[in-house]
């Protein structure tokens, strides 16, 4: 009898051991799988709403329109960097993204809904004006006054990678 308890306690635990494998493992698939799923790569398209020619029933114009539904969205978006803060700070922290090179800059700024306001807080050392860059953050639907350029995103920038062509 003493044989088939010791039998049936390892057996009790080798099934303990491969629940809990298991447990942690669909755990670990599950994390990863919700955040990756939460990451959406956008276009700058994607921030306007769809043109239709007209000014709508509320008179604001196509540029200051947004989309309500990109709050708060985990994205991935590329763009050029123009730096607010550059000549205070040996890195960027605080920077609009846009959709072209010079823009704010050489050019007139993009309409506000073309335009990111962003942090990056750790900064960024920019070394070109002209190098493209993949942003990811979360975004949200807010308006920002800067003597640049108003924009009516922002974006909490999580990581910040160059644009391989």
């Amino acid at each position: 009898m003493d044989d088939t308890i010791k039998l049936y306690q390892k057996h009790t635990m080798t099934l303990n051991i491969h629940f809990f494998s298991y447990f942690i493992a669909v755990i670990f698939l599950t994390m990863s799988h919700s955040s990756s799923a939460e990451l959406e790569i956008i276009s700058w398209q994607d921030l306007a709403p769809e043109y239709d020619g007209s000014m709508g029933l509320d008179d604001v114009p196509w540029g200051e329109r947004v989309r309500p539904e990109m709050n708060e969205k985990i994205v991935r978006i590329p763009g050029f960097i123009v730096p607010l803060d550059f000549e205070q700070r040996q890195s960027v922290t605080r920077f609009l993204l846009v959709p072209y090179f010079g823009a704010c800059i050489h050019e007139p700024p993009p309409p506000p809904n073309q335009t990111i306001y962003a942090e990056f807080e750790p900064g960024y050392n920019l070394e070109s004006f002209w190098q493209p860059f993949w942003i990811e953050g979360k975004i949200f639907v807010n308006r920002v006054e800067e003597d640049l350029a108003t924009a009516l995103y922002t974006l909490s920038a999580e990581k910040i990678e160059l644009y391989d062509y």
